[in-house]
């Protein structure tokens, strides 16, 4: 990653109005202004939802994801819905035909790579997120390094044209928490990307929030980041809020909370604990140069009712405040 100027991974359809309005004018007016206002966007978290990377089609989000941007592709929220439909769908479960239907949507989500970077003349995506899927926490329902294993030799076998794949890690099923995905522990993870790194380019992506969910602590996330550079898998990082008590996001939920206030921001929510002080001591535990990219991922609520310029203020302001803290930590570093 430059070191001289970061700029960001924007996980842009958490805070867009489709995420609960089939509203096509307040989504082309969020995009727009969203790309403009936000000079540090690098290039988008694009969700992959089975078929589409957007309600209104693929090729809408298109007209709205800059040539020059580097992007990359998430194929959680196709995992999250698909598991809604079938407890045993995942890359590791050992439930053999929910496995096969995890590869299924995978390599449809391979063609999608194929398609948007053939959309721009150019790899396009640098990344591609996966998730060790399906939720241990389900009774009847079982995963395992050795399914992992089977599928990640058969996805690392297609062409994803230069993408890195990259397995986010998501809260796991640990000291009975009652969980939000519950999906396979961080040391198995990291034990099946290990045997794997030696012949294909693999990482692990933090996700702030999700891993202080797992730990029910901001601890948890520097362990994790510890743990993934101690095994030369650290990828990325994106940060996304959490609480331990509020009325609007929960209790230890994955609502993609903004960040706290900091820095005089306006978009702000006071019970998030991506707080200054905890944002510099993640930043704190690596070299930035180390990642690939670094992110956010943000939701506004209340989800149907927030503002355009609310779904955007919470995006700008996350990149204030990165963009002070990292100043800050270089500074302090030298």
């Amino acid at each position: 990653m430059n070191k001289s100027k970061v700029k960001y991974i924007v996980g842009a359809y958490a805070t867009a109005p489709s995420l609960g309005l089939e509203d096509k004018n307040k989504e082309c007016e969020f995009y727009e202004k969203i790309t403009q206002c936000i000079p540090e966007i690098r290039g988008l978290e694009i969700p992959f939802w089975g078929d589409n990377i957007h309600l209104f089609g693929t090729e809408f989000l298109l007209k709205y994801i800059q040539p020059e941007w580097e992007n990359v592709l998430t194929c959680i929220p196709a995992s999250v819905m698909s598991l809604k439909k079938n407890r045993h769908f995942g890359i590791a479960s050992n439930n053999n035909s929910g496995r096969i239907e995890a590869l299924e949507m995978h390599k449809r989500a391979n063609r999608m790579v194929h398609r948007i970077n053939s959309h721009f003349g150019k790899e396009s995506i640098i990344a591609v997120h996966i998730a060790s899927a399906p939720s241990m926490s389900i009774p009847g329902v079982s995963n395992s390094i050795d399914s992992l294993l089977k599928s990640m030799h058969e996805i690392l076998s297609w062409n994803w044209m230069g993408a890195r794949i990259v397995i986010e890690h998501c809260d796991s099923c640990i000291n009975h928490n009652k969980v939000e995905k519950g999906f396979m522990s961080i040391n198995d993870e990291i034990k099946s990307l290990t045997t794997l790194s030696s012949d294909y380019n693999v990482g692990l992506t933090i996700n702030w929030a999700r891993s202080a969910i797992e730990g029910r602590s901001p601890l948890t996330v520097l362990k994790h980041i510890k743990l993934a550079r101690e095994n030369n898998l650290l990828s990325g990082l994106i940060f996304s809020g959490t609480s331990a008590n509020d009325k609007v996001y929960g209790v230890w939920k994955d609502l993609h909370m903004p960040f706290a206030n900091s820095f005089g921001i306006k978009n702000y929510e006071s019970n998030s604990l991506l707080t200054k002080r905890n944002i510099k001591k993640t930043l704190e535990s690596f070299n930035i140069c180390e990642l690939d990219y670094i992110g956010f991922k943000l939701l506004s609520m209340p989800l149907i009712h927030s503002s355009i310029q609310r779904r955007v203020g919470v995006n700008q302001d996350a990149a204030l405040v990165l963009n002070h803290i990292i100043s800050e930590t270089r500074r302090d570093s030298k």
